[in-house]
């Protein structure tokens, strides 16, 4: 469904290249279900490769993947998590992109958890001091534009990266990363929707099914439901 939604919608071409990280455990299982997997591959509009890991043993060991560093040539780096929907092309979004910056989606504040619980307090603090509270970032969608940031960005996200227990798993500390580097901003404001939140038919090309997180059940069951308006024209 990712990646028909791709195909339709992305405007890709042969000087792009797309990557899809996937473990062992589900190459196999696809190996012996295909589907229209190969059908939907032949129709890219641009080459691709899979990166296959071993199997995690736990939910944050999967989450760490989106940080392995990849190699890339090409001027922007877009990382999305399989249950952010392509709406429109990523072009759109990849022609407003400034060279050696980080660009995060900010879903919600610091002092949410969900985002903020890695920060330090003296942080927090200083946001407040400025009269208000720091963004928090999806760690589903970001793009990087420098090999460099891309190496100071997973660096420091595996510098913090353990065990902590958080509900986001390992957003906070993404978060913690993204708020400490330089560059950082939330250039995608309007071209990525929370779960329909801010749809707007011109400007939406990532439609975030997010929430309920690494629940694949749930996931899967919104994004069926989500697709299914979508091709209502409720979206």
């Amino acid at each position: 469904m990712w990646l028909s939604k791709l195909i339709q919608n992305g405007g890709l071409s042969k000087e792009d290249m797309l990557v899809i990280s996937i473990d062992q455990r589900t190459i196999e299982h696809i190996k012996k279900t295909p589907g229209c997997l190969g059908t939907l591959l032949s129709k890219l509009q641009c080459p691709y490769s899979f990166k296959i890991f071993p199997a995690p043993a736990t939910l944050m060991e999967g989450m760490r993947i989106r940080y392995q560093p990849q190699q890339y040539e090409k001027d922007v780096y877009m990382y999305l998590d399989i249950d952010v929907l392509i709406m429109k092309s990523l072009k759109m979004i990849a022609n407003q992109t400034e060279p050696d910056k980080i660009y995060a989606c900010a879903e919600g504040k610091l002092n949410d958890p969900n985002y903020g619980a890695d920060m330090p307090a003296m942080v927090n603090q200083h946001y407040i001091e400025l009269g208000g509270v720091g963004l928090g970032f999806t760690s589903g969608i970001f793009i990087i534009t420098s090999p460099i940031f891309q190496d100071a960005l997973f660096h420091r996200v595996a510098k913090y990266y353990r065990n902590a227990g958080y509900y986001s798993l390992d957003q906070p500390f993404f978060n913690r990363a993204v708020h400490e580097l330089p560059h950082n901003a939330s250039l995608l404001y309007k071209h990525v929707s929370f779960n329909g939140h801010g749809y707007s038919k011109d400007d939406c090309v990532l439609l975030n099914c997010g929430g309920d997180v690494a629940n694949g059940p749930i996931h899967y069951d919104k994004i069926v439901d989500v697709i299914s308006m979508i091709n209502a024209g409720l979206f």
